[in-house]
């Protein structure tokens, strides 16, 4: 996850595990956060055939990357930022370009750093669309990034947002006038995760399957599977480029040096296991190796530890991932 604009990084504990390490709202509601001062929210990037990549500035509002699509009918929308008023700043840079409509949505993953612009879209016209588990997890999951102490600002916040109203199990196909683009849910980061496909601009967006030269946020994530989904993306699309949730834009040869890193971060794991190592002296043990190959990718000192700590819990059966909601459940609620 980004960082949260006038918000602190910090730990939460639970024993001596470590479950994750994400930024803190201090603001009473993000729903009234604008970006300020001069640092913009997010770069625009653009791929070519109309699509433009939206690359998170760092301390910036955005705390993760978006993108949009534009066909000859409408516009499509990947993810939202962690912050309305980036995700406005995000509509306002599309109607610079393009007077057609936005019509759609697509959350890549239920996490708040890439949902919680939602309504500035939805409050546009835009249809919200998302894997099915993402409706039900992006008002009682997200609540666990602000840890025992959560206040009540901040409960009302999560529960504030705007969640997808058009979902899918597997995958669904959209049509933007004579455009085709094309959802698929892949598993790894969440049990709940889409990458959006532009076919004719050979454009792929990964959410967090994958990140750009950067380590990732690995607290729901299910390591093998994810590296099988990258492996999987950099094989089926060798040319093309790839947008990840977090970092810099990328081509199958960085997804494959990410999928790389989880494959050493389980491989350095099991073997301090295999030497009794747990906990903090897992970490001392594990880190230095990977710090050589890896110590310059952005976020290397905020998430190694918790990377290598829910990694051991994932390597020993004990770590604790989403579940699916009850069947029949997902369209429970209002939007």
């Amino acid at each position: 996850m980004g960082k949260f604009r006038d918000r602190r990084w910090r730990l939460v504990v639970a024993g001596a595990a470590l479950l994750v390490c994400t930024p803190r709202f201090v603001a009473a509601s993000a729903a009234a956060a604008e970006p300020t001062g001069a640092q913009p929210p997010f770069r625009l990037q653009s791929l070519g055939h109309g699509v433009w990549a939206a690359i998170a500035t760092p301390h910036g509002s955005a705390g993760s990357n978006a993108g949009f699509i534009v066909g000859s009918t409408g516009v499509l929308v990947v993810d939202t930022f962690e912050d309305p008023g980036a995700a406005r700043a995000l509509l306002a840079a599309i109607r610079k370009r393009t007077a057609l409509p936005v019509r759609y949505v697509v959350d890549t993953h239920y996490h708040l750093d890439h949902v919680a612009g939602n309504g500035v879209f939805r409050d546009a016209g835009a249809v919200l669309l998302a894997q099915r588990n993402v409706r039900a997890w992006e008002r009682t999951l997200n609540l666990k990034f602000f840890g025992a102490k959560i206040t009540a600002a901040e409960r009302r916040m999560v529960q504030s947002y705007v969640r997808p109203s058009v979902l899918y199990r597997d995958g669904v196909e959209v049509y933007l006038g004579d455009r085709r683009v094309v959802i698929e849910v892949l598993p790894g980061h969440t049990g709940g995760d889409s990458v959006v496909e532009v076919p004719d601009a050979d454009v792929v967006f990964t959410g967090d399957l994958f990140w750009g030269r950067a380590l990732p946020n690995l607290i729901d994530a299910d390591t093998r599977a994810q590296i099988a989904s990258d492996e999987a993306l950099a094989a089926a699309h060798p040319r093309a480029t790839f947008v990840p949730g977090h970092g810099v834009v990328g081509h199958a040869a960085d997804v494959r040096a990410f999928a790389g890193y989880l494959e050493a971060l389980r491989s350095a794991v099991a073997a301090a296991r295999a030497r009794g190592l747990a906990a903090d002296a897992l970490v001392r043990a594990a880190a230095p190796g990977l710090r050589s190959t890896y110590g310059g990718w952005d976020y290397f000192d905020h998430f190694i530890a918790p990377n290598l700590l829910q990694t051991a819990a994932e390597l020993a059966g004990k770590k604790s991932v989403p579940q699916p909601p009850p069947a029949g459940s997902w369209a429970a609620g209002t939007p």
